[in-house]
């Protein structure tokens, strides 16, 4: 599937609103890269990527830490302790935050809000716990945490 993940109907779909409706917006084959207007100064936050797991699946990713930066047990305490969806998972140096959703569920309205599709309740979610928990374990930027 590497290389074509966005070619299906539904995938396309999925880009042109991702791209309609976020900011720094950069599409490839296997993966869609959103910047973060907010990122922490003190810390280069990698973007949020969405990607195919397979063809049902997309997955939602957010770094929020180096790997060798932080107290693992924190994190899984916090991590625990929050009603964050997702998993954590390490890729690479950066410990993550991931959701995954069905592909055709990600396109489909958003009951609780009107302009919203479902993928980005989760997007949301994803991005503002792991600017949290970058604040809270990492010490990002932490003039508000």
């Amino acid at each position: 599937m590497e290389g074509d993940a966005w070619k299906t109907a539904t995938s396309g779909t999925l880009v042109e609103r991702i791209s309609e409706n976020s900011y720094g917006v950069h599409v490839e084959p296997d993966k869609i890269s959103i910047k973060v207007e907010d990122a922490e100064e003190d810390w280069a936050a990698p973007d949020v990527v969405i990607g195919r797991a397979d063809e049902k699946w997309i997955q939602i990713d957010r770094p929020f830490a180096k790997a060798d930066k932080v107290d693992f047990p924190a994190v899984l305490t916090k991590v625990g302790s929050t009603a964050t969806i997702g998993g954590l998972v390490v890729t690479d140096e950066h410990l993550m935050l991931r959701h995954a959703l069905l592909l055709t569920d990600a396109l489909e309205p958003d009951d609780d809000y009107d302009y919203d599709l479902e993928y980005e309740t989760p997007l949301d979610m994803i991005v503002n716990a792991a600017r949290r928990l970058g604040r809270q374990l990492a010490g990002h930027n932490d003039d508000d945490s």
